[in-house]
């Protein structure tokens, strides 16, 4: 999970109930069976606390395990869980303000190593360019960085625009959303063979998610700009630009609203999601068109398990307390609702 300025807010109200609260007691410690087939749901936990978590939802026998990384571990998964991404039998979990990605086998959840990105790099998302090499965007230091999965090592850092995000790999070409904590406009465009920033556009106000779809379009979330002065002017909605990755060029742009965050866009299916300000709404990917309203709540995250077209939605409840899944059908039908840690925030999904 899943920006910046939405998350300066959660910080600040998890901060006010933080100093009277106890820490979170996760409802279930214990590890789910080995080679077990199901989805990772990432908790970030509270700012500054050290309470990030992993949640394990067993499909086949519709359970979920809260605090399974320190259940088969013996140790918390840092401060601040922003991302997570599977990459063959391996899990890469972001943890932000422990600027470390934390590495698990998926067939017994077990720690297989640690990348320390660098004290106040404030590590964001990660994007595989294959199986031994990926990047990773770092907030704070405005930069991106290449790193080798096998040796755990950082081989190189890229200068990119302020304050990036989202990042997405498609022809040859790394995008990655430049989010200005919050006053961004541009997405910077990396040479995959040269890794170095080849070209910069103007994308639009506040571009925080990145992502591509079927037809290798590369889809970028602007959550817009916010009254922060009051200022009428300074409030523009929420889009998302479509950029061809082979001109380089918006091709077309679709109307959000509000301030979105939070999207998912079927790589496989011609569908795709985004966390509106009072609902989820689906979009079709061919069209590049929105459906309406897909689910009438508002939700932390959004993610698409392609294998059915199910769509789990995370819900942040109050930012303070355990949050909790729901997954819908393809068809916004209401299947499952179960409780995770802190703020859940990403999925991954083993098959």
């Amino acid at each position: 999970m899943n920006t910046f300025t939405k998350r300066i807010l959660t910080i600040f109200l998890a901060l006010s109930f933080f100093s009277c609260k106890k820490d979170p007691v996760s409802p279930t410690i214990k590890p789910p069976l080995a080679n077990a087939k199901g989805v990772y749901v990432l908790n970030e936990g509270l700012f500054g606390s050290g309470t990030s978590s992993l949640s394990f939802y067993g499909v086949k026998k519709d359970s979920v395990y809260n605090d399974v990384f320190f259940a088969v571990n013996g140790r918390n998964l840092g401060d601040i869980g922003n991302d997570i991404k599977i990459r063959g039998t391996r899990a890469y979990i972001v943890v932000n303000n422990s600027n470390k990605i934390e590495i698990i086998n998926t067939s017994n959840h077990q720690s297989v190593g640690t990348i320390n990105i660098g004290a106040g790099m404030s590590p964001r998302e990660i994007v595989f360019v294959n199986d031994s090499i990926a990047l990773v965007t770092n907030l704070y230091d405005s930069s991106v960085v290449e790193v080798n999965l096998n040796q755990q090592t950082i081989l190189k850092r890229i200068v990119v625009g302020a304050n990036p995000e989202g990042i997405a790999i498609t022809n040859g070409k790394a995008f990655v959303a430049n989010s200005g904590l919050g006053s961004g406009s541009t997405l910077s465009i990396i040479s995959l063979s040269s890794m170095s920033v080849s070209n910069t556009i103007t994308i639009g106000d506040n571009p925080v998610s990145v992502s591509v779809d079927k037809d290798g379009e590369v889809y970028v979330l602007c959550a817009g700009l916010y009254n922060d002065f009051g200022n009428p002017n300074d409030d523009t909605p929420a889009k998302i630009k479509i950029v061809n990755a082979s001109t380089e060029q918006i091709v077309d742009s679709i109307l959000i609203g509000g301030h979105s965050f939070s999207m998912a866009i079927g790589t496989i299916l011609e569908r795709g999601y985004v966390c509106a300000d009072t609902a989820i709404i689906s979009l079709n990917t061919k069209s590049n068109t929105t459906l309406g309203n897909f689910v009438n709540k508002n939700y932390y995250a959004v993610s698409i398990d392609e294998s059915n077209g199910d769509v789990y939605c995370a819900d942040a409840k109050n930012f303070t307390t355990n949050g909790s899944f729901s997954i819908y059908n393809s068809s916004g039908i209401l299947r499952k609702t179960h409780n995770t840690g802190v703020l859940p925030t990403a999925f991954a999904y083993i098959r």
